[in-house]
């Protein structure tokens, strides 16, 4: 998964696949669109939310993501909104840079020590709330 957050216009961006041929559509909720595959319109391969930050809990309980693109997301939204780096992330967290970078991309099998200690950094953060509560 690729994420892109545009801080200045509170925009995010989310991809599932990249390089698909796709058409965007609205979704139930007014500022969230989808892009659906042309060649298959029951694929979704990303979404575009306006208004991330007031947004994030309906893409968090809403959009059928699974535990590692909710983590995912929450990670990068706080990183990229406190204008830290994935390196310092890392090392708040206390694990590699390509650990963490794995993290974003919701492709890493995380170990409950390293859950334990995000939960643990970021236990103020409602959004990781919603996550934790969806997980358990």
């Amino acid at each position: 998964m690729n994420l892109k957050y545009l801080a200045e216009n509170d925009l995010m961006y989310m991809y599932f696949e990249m390089n698909v041929p796709n058409t965007q559509t609205r979704t139930e909720h007014p500022e969230v669109f989808k892009f659906v595959a042309k060649a298959d319109k029951s694929t979704v391969v990303g979404y575009e939310i306006e208004n991330a930050a007031s947004n994030l809990k309906y893409i968090l309980t809403s959009l059928n993501l699974n535990s590692k693109q909710k983590l995912a997301i929450c990670l990068y939204f706080i990183r990229e909104r406190e204008g830290k780096t994935q390196k310092d992330f890392s090392s708040a967290l206390g694990i590699s840079e390509s650990t963490y970078k794995s993290l974003e991309r919701a492709d890493h099998n995380i170990s409950f020590d390293t859950l334990d200690g995000i939960f643990g950094k970021f236990a103020h953060e409602p959004i990781m709330e919603t996550v934790f509560h969806h997980a358990g």
